[in-house]
């Protein structure tokens, strides 16, 4: 067990959870803790989880370590008020990724299991500071929606193909007609370079080892996915610019900042009547003290009717636009 007592003054515990999205399904769960000089401590190799024991391993993680800030980066939906059909954040982003022949599937409280009252996202939601508002000036802990395909366009990890933006891997095992060991053999080691670079070795040889699976299972793809939400807290806390597709009302994604996605993204905008500015943004993350500074003040969740959607503006790490951005 790590000494908590060991650890420099200011931390903070990031996650890269691919939900179970339904009461009775897994997905996988990983995690590092950020130092505050820069380093990270790896807290072990993904996990397939359920929401209870997501919600269980982050507690217990919470109470060994005792991080500043905890700052979750979920593969689920977690501003749904729509009653049918597409959010708008799906509108616009389902576009790059059928350039790319990859296909979203739309959020809705119709989808009962996923975003009806009582689905399991919103109480774990509740327990980790609600969603977040990548936006807000202050908080402490918070849940951030993104979506491992939109990163995987925005880090341009793509498969080259006979379009020009190529195409997206085809790495989902259960989709047996289209899977493509290939492109799961590739993806893997974007993963694992992109771990190596961020200092993690233990997460790196994991996703070098998935890479020579020879027939990968869903738990195999929900533990690759869990690794990209972790790349994406690890862009958004060390400094990396990123992209706020969406807004706080009707839903939003957060992935890295891309220049050609950001050119996409901001096509479509305009060819769906939407004023860019309004639904497109790039942020940063502030200096983790701030989130210590922030925790010293005070943080409160705002109450909600029980088995409703939480509110946006729940407590994260503080975020800023950078001038001159939209």
């Amino acid at each position: 067990m790590t000494d908590a007592h060991t650890l420099p003054a200011h931390t903070t515990l990031l996650i890269g959870f691919d939900s179970a999205w339904t009461p009775g399904n897994r997905g996988a769960i990983v995690a590092v803790l950020a130092r505050d000089d820069g380093s990270l401590l790896e807290l072990g190799v993904p996990r397939g989880v359920n929401f209870a024991e997501a919600t269980a391993a982050i507690r217990a993680w919470q109470a060994e370590l005792q991080p500043d800030a905890t700052i979750v980066l979920l593969d689920q939906p977690t501003i749904v008020n729509n009653e049918t059909g597409q959010r708008p954040v799906e509108h616009l982003v389902c576009s790059p990724v059928s350039a790319r022949l990859g296909g979203m599937q739309p959020a809705n409280r119709s989808r009962v299991e996923m975003f009806g009252d009582a689905a399991p996202v919103w109480p774990f939601l509740d327990s980790f500071g609600g969603a977040a508002d990548p936006l807000g000036s202050a908080g402490c802990s918070g849940v951030f929606e993104t979506y491992p395909v939109l990163a995987i366009i925005a880090l341009g990890w793509l498969i080259p193909h006979t379009r020009a933006r190529g195409r997206l891997p085809k790495y989902n095992p259960q989709r047996r007609e289209t899977f493509s060991r290939d492109d799961w053999r590739d993806l893997c080691a974007q993963v694992s370079g992109a771990l190596a670079r961020h200092g993690l070795p233990e997460l790196a040889a994991w996703s070098e080892r998935a890479r020579t699976i020879e027939a990968p299972r869903k738990h195999d793809q929900d533990a690759l996915d869990a690794c990209l939400c972790l790349l994406v807290a690890l862009h958004l806390a060390r400094g990396g610019e990123c992209l706020m597709v969406g807004d706080l009302a009707s839903g939003y994604i957060v992935v890295p900042h891309g220049d050609v996605l950001y050119a996409e993204l901001e096509a479509r905008c305009r060819d769906t009547g939407r004023e860019p500015a309004q639904w497109l943004r790039r942020i940063t993350a502030r200096r983790a003290r701030q989130a210590l500074a922030a925790r010293e003040r005070g943080c409160t969740v705002a109450p909600r009717a029980s088995g409703s959607p939480p509110a946006p503006g729940g407590h994260a790490m503080p975020f800023e636009a950078p001038m001159g951005s939209p």
